[in-house]
């Protein structure tokens, strides 16, 4: 599996229409500014205070940056013409934004009271890396395009830095815990989805080998202790067991 860019035209349809929003939404944040990253950015504060759960799916679209822009663009177009057509396009875009829900739930857990909007589409992006990481563990991938390392050695340090870089850097303008969120929710999400499709599924009994063991129970019981203790519901069952069989009891 080979990560590479493609013609636009070529992308998968909800990959190719989130480039589309994003864009679209870095347009209106040049015009709008803070109003829109008040508004339809994630601001804590405003997230957990006056329950603005919008706000978990549309600050996903904003971005503050051309550069931040062209990073998720770049991610999600390397990673969604690879993970959309192994998904399926409607399970892809449902992790995508569940990804970014989850990040922001994360986001606003660990700093409820901030006023600062965070935007950008990072988190999900992250739950993205985590997805190839999980379904292709052993690809060769280039981390930070320069070092070569297996997927999911890469999902493993990039774990291990925002982590790091959250704990350390509380203040820092870059949401570590956003990217933090998104990742490990969206590893939670398919480990537990594995394990669902991997339960042993119990077959029902069959009627058959049921009815058979009820009458060798009454076979039994006559042994023992004789016909005269059979009661009307356990004859009838011989009775009928009989008939099936060509002869009466």
């Amino acid at each position: 599996m080979r990560l590479n860019a493609a013609p636009l035209r070529e992308l998968p349809p909800v990959t190719r229409w989130l480039a589309v929003l994003f864009f679209a939404g870095w347009l209106a944040e040049l015009v709008l500014g803070f109003r829109l990253n008040f508004y339809l950015g994630l601001v804590p504060f405003a997230f957990t205070g006056q329950l603005w759960l919008w706000q978990a799916f549309t600050y996903i679209f904003i971005h503050a940056d051309a550069w931040h822009l062209l990073f998720n663009l770049l991610m999600l177009w390397l990673l969604g013409r690879v993970l959309e057509p192994e998904m399926g396009s409607r399970r892809f875009l449902i992790y995508f934004l569940a990804c970014g829900a989850a990040a922001a739930l994360f986001t606003a857990a660990w700093n409820p009271g901030s006023p600062r909007p965070v935007i950008g589409a990072s988190g999900a992006v992250y739950g993205l890396l985590g997805a190839f990481a999980f379904l292709y563990p052993n690809t060769t991938v280039y981390f930070y395009f320069l070092f070569p390392m297996s997927a999911r050695m890469m999902a493993f340090l990039l774990g291990v830095m925002e982590f790091v870089l959250t704990v350390a850097n509380p203040g820092s303008r870059i949401s570590s815990v956003t990217h933090l969120g998104g990742l490990a929710a969206g590893l939670l999400w398919l480990w537990a989805e594995r394990r669902w499709r991997e339960r042993p599924v119990r077959s029902a009994p069959d009627p058959e080998f049921l009815e058979k063991a009820e009458v060798d129970r009454v076979l039994e019981k006559i042994a023992a202790k004789g016909q005269a203790s059979l009661s009307r519901k356990e004859l009838a069952l011989l009775d009928n067991y009989a008939k099936r069989r060509g002869g009466r009891a």
